[in-house]
Protein backbone atom coordinates (compact mmCIF):
# COMPACT_ATOMS: atom_id res chain seq x y z
CA UNK A 1 0.00 0.00 0.00
CA UNK A 2 1.27 3.46 -1.10
CA UNK A 3 -0.23 5.85 1.46
CA UNK A 4 1.42 5.29 4.32
CA UNK A 5 4.67 6.79 3.41
CA UNK A 6 3.74 9.21 1.53
CA UNK A 7 1.03 10.05 3.10
CA UNK A 8 3.10 10.55 6.29
CA UNK A 9 5.43 12.51 4.26
CA UNK A 10 2.90 15.01 2.93
CA UNK A 11 1.85 15.05 6.88
CA UNK A 12 4.83 15.91 8.54
CA UNK A 13 5.36 18.38 5.99
CA UNK A 14 2.34 19.74 7.20
CA UNK A 15 3.77 19.72 10.84
CA UNK A 16 2.12 16.97 12.43
CA UNK A 17 4.03 14.76 14.79
CA UNK A 18 4.44 10.82 14.22
CA UNK A 19 2.01 10.54 16.81
CA UNK A 20 -0.88 12.33 15.53
CA UNK A 21 0.19 10.77 11.77
CA UNK A 22 0.00 7.79 13.25
CA UNK A 23 -3.57 8.10 14.81
CA UNK A 24 -4.85 9.85 11.97
CA UNK A 25 -3.92 6.71 9.48
CA UNK A 26 -5.82 4.55 12.63
CA UNK A 27 -8.52 6.42 12.13
CA UNK A 28 -8.78 6.82 8.57
CA UNK A 29 -8.59 2.72 8.09
CA UNK A 30 -11.49 2.23 10.61
CA UNK A 31 -13.55 5.04 8.68
CA UNK A 32 -12.49 2.98 5.49
CA UNK A 33 -12.99 -0.01 6.71
CA UNK A 34 -16.93 1.06 7.95
CA UNK A 35 -17.98 2.92 4.93
CA UNK A 36 -16.87 -0.30 2.67
CA UNK A 37 -17.26 -3.36 5.29
CA UNK A 38 -13.61 -4.83 3.81
CA UNK A 39 -10.43 -4.15 3.43
CA UNK A 40 -10.31 -6.46 0.56
CA UNK A 41 -12.89 -3.91 -1.04
CA UNK A 42 -11.23 -2.62 -4.19
CA UNK A 43 -12.02 1.23 -3.24
CA UNK A 44 -10.20 0.81 0.21
CA UNK A 45 -7.36 2.24 -0.24
CA UNK A 46 -8.41 5.28 -2.24
CA UNK A 47 -11.20 6.24 0.99
CA UNK A 48 -8.25 5.18 3.48
CA UNK A 49 -5.93 8.09 1.41
CA UNK A 50 -9.17 10.50 1.09
CA UNK A 51 -9.91 10.12 4.69
CA UNK A 52 -6.40 10.55 5.57
CA UNK A 53 -5.85 13.65 3.72
CA UNK A 54 -9.48 15.24 4.59
CA UNK A 55 -8.10 14.83 8.45
CA UNK A 56 -4.95 16.37 7.86
CA UNK A 57 -6.65 19.60 6.12
CA UNK A 58 -9.16 19.72 9.17
CA UNK A 59 -6.03 19.90 11.09
CA UNK A 60 -4.25 22.57 9.22
CA UNK A 61 -7.72 24.46 9.12
CA UNK A 62 -7.64 24.91 12.98
CA UNK A 63 -3.95 26.06 13.26
CA UNK A 64 -3.85 28.25 10.30
CA UNK A 65 -4.69 31.89 10.03
CA UNK A 66 -8.22 32.17 7.78
CA UNK A 67 -6.12 34.30 5.35
CA UNK A 68 -3.63 31.74 4.27
CA UNK A 69 -5.82 28.81 4.62
CA UNK A 70 -6.76 28.75 0.43
CA UNK A 71 -2.58 28.82 0.08
CA UNK A 72 -2.13 26.02 2.44
CA UNK A 73 -5.15 24.32 1.14
CA UNK A 74 -3.74 24.65 -2.48
CA UNK A 75 -0.23 23.28 -1.44
CA UNK A 76 -1.74 20.56 0.58
CA UNK A 77 -4.03 19.30 -2.77
CA UNK A 78 -1.29 19.94 -5.27
CA UNK A 79 1.35 17.63 -2.90
CA UNK A 80 -1.71 15.08 -2.64
CA UNK A 81 -1.80 14.84 -7.05
CA UNK A 82 1.93 14.45 -7.38
CA UNK A 83 1.18 11.75 -4.61
CA UNK A 84 -1.61 10.33 -6.25
CA UNK A 85 0.83 10.58 -9.73
CA UNK A 86 3.96 8.69 -8.32
CA UNK A 87 1.69 6.02 -7.47
CA UNK A 88 -0.24 5.98 -10.64
CA UNK A 89 3.08 5.93 -12.51
CA UNK A 90 4.25 3.17 -10.45
CA UNK A 91 1.07 0.89 -10.85
CA UNK A 92 1.36 1.77 -14.58
CA UNK A 93 5.81 0.52 -14.22
CA UNK A 94 4.56 -2.74 -12.65
CA UNK A 95 1.74 -3.46 -15.09
CA UNK A 96 4.16 -2.98 -17.97
CA UNK A 97 7.34 -4.88 -16.25
CA UNK A 98 4.47 -7.66 -15.48
CA UNK A 99 3.58 -7.72 -19.07
CA UNK A 100 7.10 -7.82 -20.95
CA UNK A 101 8.12 -10.83 -22.85
CA UNK A 102 9.79 -13.38 -21.01
CA UNK A 103 8.09 -12.10 -17.49
CA UNK A 104 5.22 -14.95 -17.67
CA UNK A 105 4.70 -17.68 -15.98
CA UNK A 106 4.68 -20.87 -18.31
Amino acid sequence: MYAPKELHILASSAGLNDETVHQFWQEARQAALELLGTDDHPRYDHETHAHMLWLIETKLSQEIPANLLPWVKFDLHVADIVIEARHAARTVGDYIKEHLPGNRAA
